[in-house]
């Protein structure tokens, strides 16, 4: 409105001061129009914006220039573990380790000492129904058979044992029940075939504990250095040829 008062009162400004100049000087001839002879007027005022147009054609898509990559961001929280997938097919057996073949040695050396053990406890039992006596860590068993010293030694010898050799008086105790049931003499591990007088057990070891009966060992013949033991528990010395039974020591 304001605008409006202000355009009106120029107009009326400028038509006023165009009535005061003398006719003869506003225009020099009778063909020029008012406003065409006069001085310029002032500019109006801007008018009033337009209405919108209508809406354009759509232009062409530009090109499109990708950024670069950001920096990751933080790693977010684990999620829920996800449903169990289906078992897969069952892989190739793979190859045994140095260490699955010990166990397996192992393995088999216990199951080999176990029998041997079942063995053992079986002989044992067979040991003791033939007439067997065990005394501290040593088995006496008597083989039923008589021979000679020298074969006596083997036969021992091939069942892992040698012949008896009481060490002490509960040992010959011992050996003294096993004659009981079989014989009245056996043939000791003792001997003086190296050096006469000087008796010692096979494995050259010097005799510690003896039995001997009273005025032996004699030699009688000088060709006693072999030993044995009487149903009595007491030691004599007699040759080696002589055959008496064979008790072997375990």
């Amino acid at each position: 409105m304001y605008l409006l008062q202000f355009f009106i009162a120029v107009m009326l400004g400028t038509s006023l001061a165009l009535a005061s100049v003398p006719e003869t000087s506003r225009c020099e001839t009778n063909t020029c129009t008012l406003m065409a002879c006069g001085n310029p007027g002032l500019n109006g005022l801007p008018g009033r914006d337009g209405k919108d147009g209508l809406k354009g054609e759509k232009g062409d898509q530009g090109v499109q220039v990708k950024g670069q990559q950001g920096f990751p961001g933080k790693a977010g929280p684990p999620g829920l573990p996800g449903i169990a997938g289906p078992s897969g097919q069952k892989g190739q057996k793979g190859e045994a380790t140095a260490v699955d073949a010990v166990q397996r040695q192992v393995t088999a050396l216990e199951r080999d000492i176990q029998t041997l053990q079942a063995d053992l406890t079986k002989y044992k039992k067979i040991l003791w129904l033939q007439g067997a006596m065990r005394v501290g860590g040593k088995i006496f068993v008597s083989t039923g058979q008589q021979d000679t010293f020298s074969n006596g030694k083997k036969m021992c010898a091939n069942a892992g044992a040698v012949l008896a050799s009481p060490k002490s008086a509960a040992e010959n105790t011992a050996l003294k029940e096993v004659l009981k049931r079989s014989s009245k003499f056996a043939f000791l591990d003792i001997n003086d075939i190296q050096t006469e007088g000087r008796f010692v057990y096979l494995n050259g070891a010097p005799v510690g504990y003896t039995n001997w009966k009273q005025g032996e060992p004699n030699d009688h013949n000088h060709n006693e250095d072999c030993v044995i033991v009487l149903e009595d528990a007491l030691w004599n010395d007699v040759g080696c040829e002589f055959k008496a039974l064979i008790v072997c020591e375990i």
